[in-house]
């Protein structure tokens, strides 16, 4: 597989990719959507009758255009946008944008009431919501739709919004399927990188719509997939260079609104965005590997260093960490201390990684310990993997919650650069309940 490869894998669609990890779960989708129905037709009803009008509903977002994509964590949640349609010219009637916001909030609070898995959100300016306790959001900005007006509800008063027509021209962006199929490939791409970058960060993150408009204007569509997002990140990051704007293309409008921080944040992001491409667009195969595994974190697939070719093309990686692994099993009873590049254990163990020759890298290096789960119970679970940045001295535990073959990545840098990297291959397998052998007794009288 070359780099491209892992990206996306057109003759393997069940390959191992960053394309196939960004996917949400089929049965955690299906569950989103049933919960996306019945909140609808809860709210069908129910706003029909609060606001004694013509009430209809319109998918939006990230749902709509096809480019959802797995929570960071699985502490996290994905999102579904249920735009609410009223039929009335709320602005002639005097209808407050508040009120409308108000209301939909009861009715929303009336559901939480009988359904135990949804609570509201904290209101935002441009919408209300639900938090359910399966991976989802639920957020339900609220319109007035006349033969001449389309207008969102906000805070601070009713605002010219249009979702549809902005669906429609990304739609309409590219004619034929083939660049249509990779827009959206890349706009997961994009945001799977802004997941993991924006983590913890407390800093807002760039828009999903965003996202898709700059992929839409900017995409460069190459032979392989990681030229395609290289190009296209690189032509992103020139854009944005002098000035975090990105203009609705239909009205002009910022969709980049952020506080002075947030967007001092952004820019940092997207310089060290520009430095990681601009070094892989000369670099070999595995270089570019090593660069996008620390770029997308957990959503990359696991990368292998093959000791028997020696470092050839590999001048980055100086030295392979040595990796004690000290197992313990599900009641906390030490089982064996292991030295190994792979390791079959029990669902229910725990396992500490080491590194033994801290001495061969520089006192100030820091160790990015990367786990990337894989499987069926690992990817329903919304949990493929995490990652953790410490000092070399510094051991690492990890539980083993999930059937299947997992892996745990160990890469050492300092100042920026690569300066070891060793995978660790975990096979999991099911806890077994020993039967006792039956001992003949003899045969009954």
């Amino acid at each position: 597989m070359n780099c491209g490869e892992l990206f996306y894998c057109s003759y393997d669609k069940a390959a191992e990719t960053l394309h196939n990890r960004t996917q949400l779960s089929e049965i955690v989708l299906s569950k989103g959507i049933s919960k996306k129905d019945e909140l609808i037709d809860f709210l069908r009803e129910e706003l029909k009758h609060a606001f004694e009008c013509d009430v209809r509903f319109w998918l939006q977002g990230s749902y709509k255009s096809h480019t959802l994509i797995k929570p960071v964590d699985k502490f996290s949640s994905y999102d579904i946008d249920v735009g609410i349609y009223l039929f009335i010219d709320a602005e002639e009637e005097e209808v407050e944008s508040n009120d409308v916001k108000e209301t939909l909030k009861e009715a929303l609070s009336s559901y939480c009431n009988i359904n135990n898995e949804a609570k509201l959100q904290e209101s935002k300016n441009a919408c209300e919501g639900l938090k359910f306790t399966t991976f989802l959001t639920i957020d339900t900005p609220i319109y007035f739709k006349t033969d001449n007006n389309i207008k969102l509800a906000t805070n601070e008063g009713w605002v010219d919004s249009d979702p549809k027509s902005i669906q429609e021209w990304l739609t309409n962006g590219y004619s034929d399927n083939s660049s249509r199929a990779l827009m959206k490939r890349l706009v997961r791409y994009f945001k799977a990188w802004i997941n993991v970058k924006w983590q913890g960060s407390g800093h807002k993150k760039i828009p999903s719509l965003a996202v898709n408009v700059l992929v839409a204007q900017y995409m460069q569509k190459r032979d392989r997939e990681d030229e395609s997002f290289i190009h296209t990140a690189l032509s992103i990051c020139d854009a944005l260079e002098s000035t975090l704007i990105v203009n609705n293309p239909l009205n002009g409008s910022n969709l980049v609104a952020m506080s002075q921080d947030s967007a001092t944040f952004a820019h940092q992001k997207f310089d060290e965005l520009k430095q990681v491409c601009l070094q892989c667009v000369d670099s070999s195969d595995f270089q570019r590997a090593i660069s996008f595994s620390n770029l997308f974190q957990h959503y990359f697939p696991q990368i292998t260093l093959n000791t028997d070719e020696g470092s050839t093309g590999l001048p980055a990686v100086v030295t392979v960490p040595e990796i004690s692994i000290c197992r313990f099993d599900k009641n906390g009873d030490h089982v064996e201390n292991v030295t190994a590049d792979k390791l079959s254990v029990t669902k229910g163990d725990s396992l500490t990684f080491t590194i033994c020759n801290q001495n061969a890298f520089h006192v100030h290096a820091s160790a990015h310990w990367t786990v990337r789960n894989v499987g069926v119970q690992a990817n329903d679970a919304n949990d493929i993997g995490h990652k953790v940045t410490g000092r070399l001295n510094e051991n690492h535990r990890r539980e083993t919650s999930y059937t299947g073959s997992h892996t745990m990545e160990c890469m050492i840098t300092y100042n920026g650069v690569v300066k070891g990297f060793k995978a660790i291959h975990v096979q999991v397998k099911p806890t077994r309940t020993l039967k006792k052998k039956r001992v003949y007794k003899g045969r009954r009288r």
